[in-house]
């Protein structure tokens, strides 16, 4: 069985939050190797940062975990995705914060 692309997942988490009327970021940094995929922004100044993984397949690196450990530090969750039930729960949680 082939496992489902990175960006099919990420399109329809992005959706998901379009609707909830916030935004999903995609940003690209020159250099710096490792930023997540998306950082989402919801109301109420909650902002969290989602790393999509293929399932089973998908490893993070350590500028990855690197970034976590940083963003971790300012206050902003990093999470690694592999399923919609997965982000629909982290989205859950954030929500309620």
């Amino acid at each position: 069985m082939k496992h489902e692309l990175e960006a099919r997942l990420e399109d329809r988490c992005v959706a998901k939050v379009e609707a909830l009327r916030g935004m999903a970021l995609k940003l690209s940094i020159p250099g710096m190797r490792g930023f997540p995929d998306r950082l989402v922004f919801l109301a109420g100044c909650r902002v969290w940062a989602p790393e999509f993984k293929r399932l089973k397949t998908g490893r993070a690196s350590a500028q990855q975990y690197e970034w976590q450990r940083r963003l971790s530090a300012v206050g902003v969750n990093m999470v690694f995705i592999n399923t919609d039930a997965q982000f629909d729960e982290i989205l859950e949680k954030e929500m309620g914060r």
